[in-house]
């Protein structure tokens, strides 16, 4: 792990894991999961309460996640209107993602925050530019967001002062996850173009 980011963990802790957490819901990638599973091994070890952590970690990454939807719903409107060419190219790609979303909304958002949490910053974005209810999103976030929260910190907790050796079992994991699915996409759609033609 980057000892640069650990050292300023170490100093600033719960607010420099906030700020990570909040920027990689918005979809930059930081490193914050790893710092959660830090966060358990150093609850381990004494030196955070584990209750007080699970749920700044948690508010923290609920927050992060509306805010993504938010950006997403004003910024991407904004945007799609000032280019023309774009938007008419866009609006029926979004109308599809509005119904699927309709359809399969609340499945998508709640394992996109633990089970591939890579596509959640992706999901977050198609719900708020497609306009997806804010009431139903925030609920499979809260939802979806505490399963990761236990689990990442629950690891490591549970693995306490080895917490170091699954991290690259974890890392490796969620690249495998990511291949997968996008994989399924590229296949999904050449059997798309293919039928077309």
């Amino acid at each position: 792990m980057n000892e640069v980011i650990m050292e300023y963990f170490k100093i600033y802790n719960i607010w420099f894991l906030s700020v990570l957490l909040l920027l990689q819901c918005i979809g930059i990638p930081t490193g914050a999961t790893l710092l959660v599973i830090a966060s358990g091994a150093f609850a381990y070890a004494g030196e955070f309460n584990i209750f007080i952590i699970l749920i700044e970690v948690w508010i923290f990454v609920c927050v992060g996640d509306v805010i993504s939807y938010m950006l997403w719903k004003f910024i991407g409107h904004k945007t799609l209107n000032r280019f023309s060419k774009l938007k008419i190219y866009i609006e029926p790609k979004i109308l599809k993602a509005h119904e699927y979303l309709e359809k399969h909304g609340k499945a998508a958002v709640f394992y996109t925050r633990f089970l591939i949490s890579a596509m959640g910053p992706f999901i977050n974005a198609a719900a708020g530019i497609a306009g997806y209810e804010l009431p139903h999103f925030i609920s499979f976030v809260v939802l979806g967001e505490l399963l990761w929260t236990c689990m990442y910190l629950g690891l490591g907790y549970w693995f306490g002062d080895s917490w170091e050796n699954i991290i690259l079992i974890i890392t490796q994991t969620s690249e495998v996850l990511v291949y997968i699915i996008l994989l399924i996409v590229i296949v999904y759609f050449f059997i798309k173009i293919l039928k077309k033609k």
